[in-house]
């Protein structure tokens, strides 16, 4: 039987959507890692040299063509929202377990491991500290980031998201920020040298432990110009509890662990002192809040997120008069913020994986 004219431009239209995604090949960003799957790519296949390689090689290739083809990583995304909609899982899990049993949040990852290095992102978050600092003036500014955990101990990340590599996005945003002379803390060695004395990053949590935040509060206020604010950790009681609420077995798709957790005493504010919501301000993540000790002292404001939201509070409390704490929301915030609480502290501590701007820039800012 004839083909009738219909069925040639279906064979012609079926053969274009067979091709494009190998012609696209070249003109596609090569990648190493897929974070929707949290596993390597195949690599591209070597030369042969022994008989066993070249039987080896046609599955090579094939392995390397389905890990690479163009228009790959929008098919997965489509693929997966359909497998929502069927009631699968539809895709990868947003936390995996490395080594030792450590726990990591996806995003971020290799971004933290050196794997992927967007300049322009770092440059352009160093650059709003920058503008956000030259609006400050006779405010004290300093900026630092909180490290993954795998900046902290690659050896424990899955072998996807490694080896480290430098200079990391994390690098580049210190370097930017030092050229514009905005006072910078490098939180790492202090953090890596501390794991030696105990658990500076939760096991099954993606924020950084007690211990943890008091390392970067003691390494933040000399660069503040208060080196008298330091609490040295021999002087509080320490003990080890058990914690089933670390949400990164949740979103690994696991049910809840119980870890050790290494904690102290010096979580609470002082007797009769609170939080109080700052009224008026645009918020997306969390609403931001003032806390009032009462006595005189200087204003402290952070703009960061949940890493300080709950463990900084304390440690600033029995020092300053009054501490703010707005979310970063990734530079979206409300700079109105400062006109209401009139620092004369201001500390950029967002997690280093929320140090995007995306060219945006906080509410009211210009």
């Amino acid at each position: 039987m004839l083909m009738t004219r219909p069925r040639r431009y279906l064979i012609l239209v079926v053969l274009a959507v067979l091709i494009a995604p190998v012609i696209a090949m070249p003109f596609v960003p090569f990648k190493t890692v897929s974070l929707q799957e949290n596993r390597r790519l195949a690599p591209v296949p070597a030369m042969p040299m022994t008989a066993a390689e070249w039987r080896k090689l046609p599955r090579a290739i094939d392995a390397y063509l389905a890990d690479h083809f163009g228009f790959r990583e929008p098919l997965m995304q489509a693929a997966a929202r359909l497998q929502r909609k069927l009631g699968g899982e539809g895709a990868a899990a947003t936390a995996v377990t490395g080594k030792n049993g450590q726990m990591f949040l996806v995003d971020g990852l290799i971004r933290s491991t050196g794997q992927e290095v967007d300049r322009a992102r770092a440059a352009d978050y160093a650059a709003f500290v920058c503008e956000a600092k030259g609006k400050l003036s006779g405010v004290t500014v300093v900026a630092s980031l909180a490290p993954s955990p795998a900046e902290i101990e690659p050896d424990l990340a899955p072998d996807w998201a490694g080896p480290p590599r430098s200079p990391t996005e994390y690098d580049l945003i210190l370097s930017g920020l030092a050229r514009c002379g905005v006072t910078t803390v490098d939180l790492r060695p202090t953090l890596r040298a501390a794991g030696s004395h105990g658990q500076v990053y939760r096991r099954h949590d993606s924020h950084w432990s007690l211990r943890g935040s008091l390392v970067a509060y003691n390494q933040i206020v000399p660069a503040l110009g208060q080196p008298g604010w330091r609490i040295d950790p021999k002087a509080l009681t320490w003990g080890i509890v058990s914690l089933d609420n670390g949400d990164l077995p949740r979103l690994a798709g696991q049910p809840q662990a119980v870890e050790r957790v290494e904690v102290h005493d010096a979580t609470a504010l002082p007797p009769g002192v609170a939080r109080a919501p700052i009224a008026g301000l645009n918020s997306r993540s969390a609403p931001p809040f003032l806390i009032d000790t009462g006595k005189a002292g200087p204003t402290v404001l952070i703009i960061g997120d949940s890493f300080t939201a709950d463990p900084m509070p304390p440690y600033f409390a029995p020092f300053v008069g009054k501490l703010a704490w707005v979310h970063e929301d990734r530079c979206t915030f409300d700079w109105r913020v400062i006109a209401r609480v009139k620092p004369d502290y201001v500390l950029f501590l967002p997690a280093a994986r929320e140090a995007v701007c995306g060219g945006a820039r906080p509410a009211h800012f210009n």
